[in-house]
């Protein structure tokens, strides 16, 4: 690759990168409020239309971010847009156009790609009959656990591509290791605010 391709596949890179570094920080907002929700239900309970606001939309926004990965319109900065530019630039690489093509295997079979993409384009990006649709919730649940092997994957093989042509590990998770906490510390009252409520009642 000359040098113009390398900035090309950087550039690619560190788009999936803020991708993922935001991906990360929605899904730990949603997990930091199923904390709260554990711990002290009555933090929550006493603003029940912020919480499902909040709620709703951190699970919309995650859907996107993790559709923007496999998105391959034109335009669109996602996985496919890399492999294009690594076929187009390594083609004579062929342990590098195995890997892409095992890799585009991995994200074609995980079922809970399948489910993000009926969530954004059914659901999120489009009003269709889905979202009146009660089958349609039940078919395509997806637990915090899926959500965040998802991520997981995405992150390995972010990773290996990102090392094997550019020579860096990324921290897309260090940006968002703290919200967990946040929303605890912003949400759950502590006993002595609650005593003095209790107090003032």
């Amino acid at each position: 690759m000359n040098t113009d391709h390398h900035i090309n596949i950087e550039q690619s890179i560190d788009d999936l990168c803020e991708n993922l570094v935001w991906s990360w920080a929605y899904l730990r907002a949603i997990k930091g409020l199923h904390r709260v929700a554990k711990l002290s239900p009555d933090s929550l309970d006493s603003y029940p239309q912020f919480t499902s606001c909040i709620y709703h939309g951190l699970f919309d926004v995650l859907f996107i971010k993790i559709y923007n990965f496999i998105d391959s319109s034109k335009g669109a900065r996602g996985f496919p847009k890399l492999f294009k530019l690594l076929r187009k630039y390594s083609s004579n690489s062929n342990d590098l156009m195995t890997q892409i093509k095992n890799d585009e295997e991995r994200f074609k079979n995980k079922g809970n790609i399948d489910k993000i993409k009926s969530w954004r384009n059914e659901v999120i990006a489009h009003l269709t009959q889905s979202n009146n649709d009660s089958s349609f919730y039940s078919n395509n649940l997806l637990h915090l656990t899926e959500l965040e092997s998802l991520l997981n994957l995405i992150e390995k093989i972010l990773e290996h591509y990102s090392f094997l042509l550019l020579q860096r590990f990324n921290d897309t998770r260090h940006p968002s290791n703290e919200i967990e906490r946040e929303i605890e510390k912003l949400l759950i009252k502590s006993k002595a605010e609650q005593h003095a409520e209790t107090t003032n009642l």
